[in-house]
């Protein structure tokens, strides 16, 4: 499988740490709230997936909605930390939900994810009109690092 990842950051101050292990007793990250994160993909079991990994870590108030149409919904009622979306849905794709988002919410940090090929002419498409998403960056492990410092 192709898979792709692609991070929006905003900019902000660092907010916490994304990790998908329970905390240690005395961490930091004990002390800290929970940050709150958006998951849209129209494969239920790979956002309910996600959802269940990063609730039970402790340290993520997930939720998953499995269209672009309920996610905005959901972000006008509360903006969430983070957004994880899939780039390939039917109706609104991923990419479009990350200009809706951001424009409602700027502060919310965007994970763009797909496991399809044609996610980069989209990326491209998006660039074109004017949106910033990062050139060919790390892979997705050191991706997930930077996602440390939110």
């Amino acid at each position: 499988m192709n898979a792709s990842l692609v991070l929006i950051e905003a900019n902000v101050p660092p907010r916490g740490v994304l990790s998908f292990g329970p905390a240690e007793q005395g961490d930091a990250a004990l002390n800290r709230r929970k940050r709150t994160v958006l998951i849209v993909d129209d494969e239920t079991l790979i956002a309910d997936t996600l959802t269940d990994i990063l609730n039970e870590s402790g340290l993520y108030e997930a939720l998953a909605v499995y269209d672009g149409a309920s996610a905005v919904r959901h972000v006008q009622e509360r903006a969430p930390d983070i957004l994880i979306t899939d780039v390939v849905m039917p109706g609104m794709n991923g990419i479009e939900l990350a200009k809706a988002v951001r424009a409602l919410h700027p502060k919310t940090h965007v994970v763009l994810f797909s496991g399809q090929a044609h996610t980069r002419d989209l990326v491209e498409q998006a660039r074109h009109e004017g949106f910033a998403f990062p050139e060919e960056g790390p892979g997705l492990n050191e991706q997930w690092g930077q996602c440390r410092s939110w």
